[in-house]
């Protein structure tokens, strides 16, 4: 009995050894690597247990292991998860977390969701918000420029408030919408928008470009899709408060003028048989105006304040912001002020709960001139026009008006007019949206978002009846604009992975979208007070109108996702779409993409190659849709506004089309991304796409109802092209990094397919579509040349003989001459020492060509002569014979022809910054800063191009009258506390 008693005993001692041999205690502190400041409320949990405990108010933890070697996650809101091993040996194990912004490069925002940076077959380019916030511009869309292969972005006006076009790897249709879809925090928004959010609130924005990335949106993705996210709380413990200031000024950023002084224009007079007389001539020739110094300005103000405060706790972050922006354009009538405040704030409401809303509110004042028009009014265009002899002040600085008879030009001063004619806009701009998200079990995520786009502009606009050319009546109109876009959207996602080889995702979602749209304007006259020039107080209502206008999209789509062992990944997603644009019959349509991507760098055979830090080939081919056209083209319309003898009377408007159905684009995506050094990273993409039932207005016969035109689907055309993009560390030291990047793309456009078997179409006086050829290619008569002998001008004939007969019925098609630009691309490099930092950015475009509409006006030889003129026609028009010249003798007068089609392309220094960082030792000094930063930057500072207008950056086919880009210098700061 003794000796089973011993042996009892010493097996309970084995026991008890063996148990704490499998358990064991880890202790440690956690601090963030901001501040180095503990972290209070840190989940510590060992890996696939209950098994955790939090840190104290200094940081500290300990916590008992059951087992052996084990993974314990450290997590906290607004920092990244880490997951570390441990041990019996362990003991004590000290973590730094990191900012959750500090991992923001390694995040790339998708549809409906983010992914890791390197394991998405997709097509997508992302843009940081260090190339963003400080634009000094209303918009964010111009800082885009030049930054990512394939995007394009030219600027409609260089009028401060007015939006750039946008368009992904070319244009897939003729007439039905090119433009891609812009998704602001999960709501759907027009880019007329832009100007209402503030550059400094947005975190990135992702360009999705290929049917794996872009498919999931259906409908509206075939042009692309831009995604912009805004920023988020990320700094745990106190808050951190930001300020920004800019101030600066603007100029015209072209100095292509050659009008006519003085001198020139009196000598132009004589020689052409417009001869004033001496008498007049000794009055006038002491004056001599450049009516583009008048017009434009080269010290338009601009100024800038921002104020945010962000932050996080163990449950909720918050980003709030508050912004002023106040820009003078550089011409006479235009300026631009917006007032704007945002609140992101996310909540961890329950362990499985979570909440949250992104909010926006904006408030802006514009004036806008007018640009585009030829009339002596319009301030771009009067700058040609006005003679150089007509001042528009008089010698004590007073306007000369025509009211006191000081004005001495013909017509009007367009400078008093735009006083006397003001024409101002108000908007009021929200853009919200609010979700709760659900994780029921672990994987599963069910998230519904509802978001509101609403917007409310006012136009005013007064012409003062002591003006003289109003003859004591004055006018006054308004205008009232209301857009409401609703969305809502609703997804389930489930993650799951096993045996830590397969990984896999899916989602469920369905999203639905609501337009309305109302609009109402007015305009009364016979005002006889300058005090009182408001609609009540006219006698007369000139003209009046309202419309109402209203779609919906309605849809259902799934993605799955999946990868094994971090080296194979394939996606695919479907959709279904169903719009209002469309008859019963036909509105539903179904999409899909399949992706594929091998990261190759993974495999054995490449693990001793360390200098090839990045190895992945990507596939990736699917379908979207297109439904970018007006309201209702599919239901036949009659109106009611005709007037017959004095009685309201209605009338067919629109002939109507139940089998109008989607527009269909099919994108095939071939990619390479490497990695070399881990410094250098290049990619290389190829693409074609076949846009097929394109959406296009049919003309027909005027005797078939009296339309003109109908839509259907007809046509096809296919875009093919390349991109390319590298960026490099050139130099990576601990105190200096030079880095530098280019991009490069090439779109090769062809029309494949027209309406009821044609070859080819006639769209205006510029343009045909032809089968087999670039939907964007000019259609005109070839100029020749000038005869020496006589000065006639000379023509090719359609069969290419020489003629100095014009006649449209010799135009051809120009072949490769295009005004969508085939290249384009980027450049820039950065350089930074210590605290100082200096970036150069550059964009161009080659190969793009625009009809120059100016030059009929500035060199019209005999057309336009009450005009001013260009200096070509005296120095440099055909006088006598042997001249050799481009330009006919006075008397024959332009056409439309090849004469005036130039090259647009350029290069231009788009953004030149310099900026310095103030050293932490300094700060910590303060006890008060947490960061101070000062920089001067200009913006399109040096521009090459061998077009002769005032600037080559505009998105239309022809140059009329067009408000050009500004050269901006600013100087700002930014304080952190």
């Amino acid at each position: 009995m003794k000796r089973f008693s011993l042996w009892l005993l010493f097996f309970a001692v084995l026991g008890i050894q063996s148990a704490l041999a499998q358990s064991y205690r880890v202790k440690g502190n956690v601090v963030s690597k901001t501040g180095d400041e503990p972290l209070i409320g840190v989940s510590i949990l060992q890996k696939g247990t209950t098994n955790g405990v939090v840190t104290d108010i200094d940081g500290n933890y300990e916590l008992q292991i059951q087992g052996g070697e084990a993974t314990l996650v450290f997590s906290y809101i607004g920092m990244q998860t880490q997951e570390l091993k441990v041990n019996s040996h362990t003991g004590v194990l000290n973590v730094t977390m990191l900012d959750d912004s500090q991992m923001i490069d390694d995040v790339v925002v998708v549809a409906y969701g983010v992914r890791k940076k390197g394991t998405i077959a997709g097509s997508v380019s992302t843009v940081k918000s260090e190339k963003l916030e400080n634009v000094p511009t209303a918009s964010f869309d111009q800082a885009l420029q030049g930054q990512t292969p394939g995007l394009t972005v030219m600027a409609a006006s260089g009028e401060p408030s007015r939006a750039a076009t946008f368009q992904i790897r070319g244009t897939n249709s003729i007439n039905s919408g090119t433009t891609p879809l812009f998704i602001l925090d999960g709501v759907p928004v027009e880019s007329s928008s832009f100007n209402s959010i503030n550059p400094s609130d947005i975190e990135s924005i992702s360009v999705l470009k290929d049917a794996s990335s872009t498919s999931i949106y259906g409908a509206r993705a075939a042009n692309g899709v831009v995604v912009i996210t805004t920023k988020r709380g990320r700094n745990v413990g106190d808050a951190n408060v930001t300020f920004r200031g800019q101030w600066g000024f603007s100029q015209l950023a072209g100095s292509n003028w050659d009008m006519m002084n003085t001198t020139e224009r009196i000598q132009y007079e004589k020689e052409i048989g417009l001869d004033l007389g001496d008498e007049y001539y000794d009055k006038v020739k002491g004056i001599d105006v450049n009516w583009m110094d008048e017009v434009f300005n080269n010290n338009a103000p601009t100024q800038s304040y921002e104020l945010s405060v962000n932050g996080a706790t163990d449950k909720t972050n918050y980003y709030v912001s508050g912004g002023f922006f106040d820009q003078d354009g550089i011409t006479f009538g235009s300026s631009f002020r917006r007032y704007n405040v945002r609140a992101n704030v996310e909540n961890r409401a329950k362990e499985w709960l979570k909440l949250g809303t992104s909010t926006m509110l904006a408030y802006q004042e514009t004036e806008q001139a007018v640009d585009g028009d030829y009339a002596i009014y319009a301030p771009i265009s009067a700058s040609h026009f006005m003679l150089p002899y007509w001042n528009p002040y008089n010698e004590d600085g007073s306007l000369a008006s025509t009211n006191d008879g000081t004005w001495k030009g013909s017509g009007v001063n367009p400078i008093e007019w735009l006083i006397n004619n003001p024409i101002k806009y108000k908007t009021y701009k929200v853009i919200s949206s609010v979700f709760a998200e659900v994780t029921p079990i672990e994987g599963l995520t069910i998230r519904s978002q509802f978001g509101v786009d609403y917007s409310h502009d006012t136009g005013f606009s007064t012409s003062t009846p002591s003006y003289s050319l109003n003859a004591g009546l004055g006018s006054a109109g308004r205008s009232s604009l209301d857009n409401l876009t609703l969305t809502i959207t609703n997804t389930a996602n489930y993650h799951f992975n096993l045996k830590n080889r397969h990984d896999f995702n899916f989602m469920l979602g369905q999203e639905g979208v609501n337009y309305h749209s109302e609009n109402f304007n007015v305009t009364t006259s016979k005002q006889n007070n300058d005090a009182l020039v408001n609609l009540s107080s006219g006698s007369f209502a000139g003209s009046w109108g309202d419309s109402t206008t209203e779609y919906a999209f309605l849809s259902f789509f799934g993605r799955g996702e999946y990868n094994l062992d971090g080296k194979y990944y394939a996606d695919f997603s479907v959709r279904a779409d169903a719009s209002s644009r469309f008859g019963k019959d036909n509105r539903w349509a179904g999409f899909w993409s399949v992706g594929l991507m091998w990261d190759f760098k993974k495999e054995e055979f490449f693990e001793g190659y360390d200098w090839l830090t990045n190895a992945q080939l990507t596939f990736s081919t699917g379908t979207s849709g297109n439904s970018s056209i007006s309201n209702y083209e599919h239901l036949a319309l009659v109106t009611g506004s005709s007037n017959y003898l004095g009685e309201t009377g209605i009338k067919p408007s629109q002939r109507g089309n139940e089998n109008l159905t989607w527009e269909k684009l099919w994108t095939t995506n071939v990619g390479l991304r490497l990695g070399f050094f881990n410094r250098v990273n290049f990619t290389a993409e190829f693409y074609n796409k076949l846009t097929s039932d394109m959406l296009m207005q049919v003309p027909v016969s005027y005797a078939d109802g009296g339309y003109g035109a109908y839509w259907d689907n007809v046509g096809a055309m296919v875009n093919r092209g390349i991109e390319l993009s590298v960026d490099a560390d050139i130099i990576r030291t601990k105190d200096f990094t030079w880095n530098v990047f280019a991009n490069a793309s090439y779109n090769k456009n062809k029309l494949t397919e027209l309406y009821n078997g044609i070859d080819q179409y006639v769209d205006s006086n510029v343009n045909m579509y032809a089968v087999g050829h670039d939907v964007a290619n000019f259609y005109m008569v070839r100029y020749a040349g000038v005869n020496p002998a006589n000065g006639d001008a000379l023509w090719y004939t359609k069969d290419g003989e020489i003629t100095n007969v014009f006649s449209e019925e010799d135009r051809v098609l120009i072949e490769g001459k295009s005004f969508i630009a085939p290249w384009q691309g980027g450049f820039g490099t950065t350089l930074s020492w210590k605290g100082l930092m200096l970036s150069a950015q550059f964009s161009w475009m080659a190969d793009r060509w625009a009809y120059n509409n100016d030059r009929i006006m500035d060199e019209s030889n005999g057309l336009y002569t009450s005009y001013n003129q260009s200096k070509r026609l005296l120095y440099d028009r055909w006088k006598e014979p042997g001249d050799v010249t481009d330009i006919p003798r006075h008397g024959v007068t332009p056409q439309f022809d090849t004469h005036y089609l130039e090259n647009a392309s350029f290069l231009r220094l788009k953004n030149l910054m310099l900026s310095y960082n103030l050293p932490q030792s300094v700060l910590k000094s303060t006890k008060f800063f947490n960061g101070a930063r000062v920089y001067v930057q200009g913006q399109n500072l040096l521009t090459f191009t061998k077009f002769t207008g005032l600037d080559p950056e505009f998105s239309a086919n022809i140059y009329r009258a067009q408000y050009p880009m500004s050269r901006q210098f600013t100087l700002g700061v930014e304080l952190n506390f």
